[in-house]
């Protein structure tokens, strides 16, 4: 008699402990929450539920959206161009299709939130340079910088937070 069996491997990720891991997109979409747009952003290796999510926020000065645009911004992905703006600043122009953000790297921040792993809001960028900008060590490092800041003063003014006192102050 012969017989056979299906054996489940268990899948290995990469290390789920909390600090900044440097990611690859994998996938990323648009959705919207009670009027509130989002876009949830996944990466190559780890678990589908595991995901950035970003959501819209728009300047009340410049009426501009910046949150998802930072998004791109940061990862490089649809950037068509960029005009002069006043004061030396420069407009940048994005083709914000979540399709353009696909094999994209970004450097996210991992954190504890009781027994599981999520990835904060706030992201830094990887080097590169393109026709409008371009980022290195020490820019990575800044806005790395103003990730930890915005995250530790989250931490202390949510209320409803599950994230214990170790978790958040021992990568920084």
């Amino acid at each position: 008699m012969s017989r056979t069996i299906t054996i489940n491997k268990t899948k290995k990720y990469p290390s789920l402990e909390p600090g900044w891991k440097e990611v690859t997109i994998n996938n990323a979409k648009y959705d919207d929450y009670n009027g509130s747009r989002f876009i949830d952003v996944n990466f190559d290796g780890y678990p589908e539920t595991l995901r950035l999510r970003v959501y819209e926020s728009v300047n009340k000065t410049t009426g501009e959206e910046w949150r998802i645009g930072q998004l791109f911004r940061f990862a490089n992905a649809g950037i068509t161009g960029g005009l002069e703006g006043a004061n030396g600043s420069v407009v940048m122009k994005i083709d914000d299709n979540a399709a353009n953000l696909k094999g994209k790297t970004l450097n996210v921040y991992f954190y504890k939130k009781g027994e599981y792993t999520e990835v904060y809001r706030d992201f830094a960028p990887s080097e590169f340079k393109n026709d409008v900008e371009e980022f290195n060590e020490n820019d990575i490092s800044y806005w790395k910088g103003r990730t930890e800041k915005n995250f530790k003063e989250y931490n202390g003014s949510n209320t409803h937070n599950t994230t214990t006192e170790e978790s958040f102050d021992d990568p920084f």
